[in-house]
């Protein structure tokens, strides 16, 4: 059934967010933003980050955030952490996700990288 496949999807895609992200804790330079970000509810932010790259990569519409608010709100996020994030990101992906899905997982965090710094760091000549 559909549910079955989507709880199967979820546990998947969960089990990338934990390991993706507990490289990114490891990380001397953006695990303390992460750390401090997020205190102790790390499980309930492994949740609310299944939902997004669940809604990102297959479509399951579970998500319910705005990406851009919470990033807004971190006042050590710096432009240069995202390339370190992009590079955790790829490494892993690679490692824990399906080929197409890696490929597919890293061209999309790299557009959503892109736009959530053009968003908070970028700003218009009036």
């Amino acid at each position: 059934t559909s549910t079955l496949h989507t709880a199967t999807d979820r546990a998947y895609i969960h089990s990338f967010v934990t390991a993706f992200y507990s490289t990114v804790r490891e990380n001397p330079v953006i695990g303390p933003i992460f750390d401090d970000a997020i205190g102790d509810h790390w499980d309930q932010h492994f949740e609310t980050l299944t939902d997004f790259w669940m809604t990102v990569l297959l479509g399951v519409h579970v998500y319910k955030g705005n990406p851009f608010l919470v990033h807004r709100q971190l006042p050590d996020l710096k432009n240069e952490h995202f390339d370190i994030w992009l590079g955790i990101f790829e490494k892993v992906a690679h490692e824990k996700l399906y080929p197409d899905m890696a490929t597919i997982a890293v061209e999309k965090a790299g557009r959503i990288a892109t736009s959530l710094r053009q968003g908070l760091f970028y700003k218009v000549a009036e």
